[in-house]
């Protein structure tokens, strides 16, 4: 475990968080070759330490809230962007990081007018209890687990945590990690295998699935198709304008000030591409990878999306 003097420096809208692992029940998973990662356990869940998961569940919804469940670097930001734009009816940069439930100040969340659009990476089982009776709309966004476990791996590689440690594992070490479920939130496939199993549970909960390829491919139709989803009257001007105002390049510009950031550095906006996994997989490790993958995915609604007969060359 490499570790360094001084934890990292976190900081929201140009705003350092204060971070108190006191209390914290703290985690470090080491990977094959003893490089670490730094989690908080929340009833059996791995979660930054840098966010409170426990204020989520009775937290209070409005029936017209929107709400983001969807996994880390599913394009939880990008897709948030173009729903704050349409809700407002301006094609305009959001001029704050996100509202989100983890880590948000509930004063400030309580302050925001309706509807409001609520980020939270929290497993459905932890989500604020009333949803289900509220039945606000949902959006849940979706991505090639192999292409997450590459962004995942890039926001941890390098950068400090909470307690000073930097994390410099190769990619291959972290997808044992990965593939084990010890990474953020337990990952991706009990993130949504659990989601799903949710929605099943509730089908009077409304919920628009955005697949990451989706809205890459096609942001226009993207856009509509969240607008539809909404209830909003179309204005294909508007959705036009939303979609090259949230090309990828733009928004990570416009939203820096927003970030949050490490030491100073914006470490949560990519590259906004898909298919990257490509240069990090090695054949053994995509064999590794398959064979977890048809355990936790098979009858998902999208096993057949992110199959291996679906992987396509470059």
């Amino acid at each position: 475990m490499a570790t360094e003097s001084k934890q990292a420096v976190y900081s929201v809208n140009g705003k350092a968080l204060e971070v108190d692992l006191k209390g914290q029940d703290i985690v470090w998973e080491k990977d094959r070759h003893g490089q670490s990662l730094l989690f908080q356990m929340f009833e059996g869940v791995r979660c930054g330490c840098f966010i409170n998961p426990g204020k989520v569940r009775n937290f209070k919804l409005r029936p017209d809230d929107i709400y983001f469940p969807g996994y880390l670097r599913t394009g939880g930001h990008w897709v948030w962007e173009m729903t704050c734009m349409l809700v407002s009816g301006q094609a305009e940069t959001i001029t704050r990081f996100k509202d989100y439930l983890e880590m948000t100040p509930t004063e400030d969340l309580d302050n925001q007018p309706s509807p409001r659009v609520l980020n939270c990476h929290n497993h459905l089982t932890h989500a604020p209890s009333d949803l289900k009776e509220k039945k606000c709309r949902v959006i849940f966004t979706v991505r090639d687990p192999k292409d997450v476990a590459v962004s995942l791996y890039k926001m941890h590689h390098g950068h400090r945590d909470t307690c000073g440690n930097v994390y410099n594992g190769t990619f291959e070490d972290f997808l044992q990690l990965f593939l084990e479920q010890r990474v953020n939130k337990n990952g991706i496939f009990e993130h949504l295998r659990e989601a799903e199993k949710y929605f099943q549970e509730n089908p009077d909960i409304p919920v628009h699935f955005q697949p990451y390829e989706d809205t890459l491919k096609d942001p226009v139709a993207a856009v509509q198709a969240l607008s539809d989803f909404l209830g909003l009257q179309r204005n294909d001007a508007l959705c036009c304008a939303i979609a090259e105002k949230c090309n990828f390049s733009n928004m990570k510009s416009a939203k820096d000030a927003h970030a949050m950031k490490i030491d100073g550095a914006n470490y949560l906006f990519g590259k906004g591409v898909s298919g990257e996994w490509r240069k990090w997989f090695s054949a053994s490790m995509l064999d590794d990878y398959y064979r977890l993958y048809e355990e936790w995915m098979k009858g998902s609604r999208f096993y057949e999306r992110y199959n291996r007969d679906n992987d396509t060359p470059l």
